[in-house]
């Protein structure tokens, strides 16, 4: 007997691959004098996903530095916050932020360490 098998496509809807990167990043939020320190939860050319312990609201625009020790790259860029969701098991906040003004030489580097990671796997 022939089985007969459901394709389904899956459509992506972001524009940049993420990869899971673990490095440090400071923020600053812009509205108000605070400045904070995290671990990115994955990177993209768009932007990054990373955790926080406060509440940021959503298109807040903080100003943050990214640094990425296996190049060794750093960069500071403007993002805003596209998305936050409350993480209750670890009294934390997950927060996903779009670059909005990243200079050529950040997205170079970027781009150029997303494609060995995964040419790498």
């Amino acid at each position: 007997m022939l089985e007969r098998r459901r394709f389904v496509r899956i459509t992506e809807r972001r524009r940049f691959v993420r990869i899971p990167e673990n490095s440090q990043i400071s923020y600053e939020i812009l509205s108000k004098p605070k400045i904070g320190n995290s671990i990115t939860k994955d990177i993209s050319q768009g932007g990054i996903r990373f955790f926080i312990y406060e509440f940021i609201p959503k298109n807040s625009l903080l100003r943050i530095r990214l640094t990425i020790k296996k190049i060794p790259f750093s960069f500071e860029a403007p993002v805003k916050v596209i998305w936050i969701e409350e993480d209750p098991r670890h009294s934390r906040y997950e927060v996903g932020v779009e670059f909005t003004n990243i200079s050529q030489e950040a997205t170079d580097h970027l781009v150029s360490y997303i494609t060995n990671i995964l040419t790498w796997k």
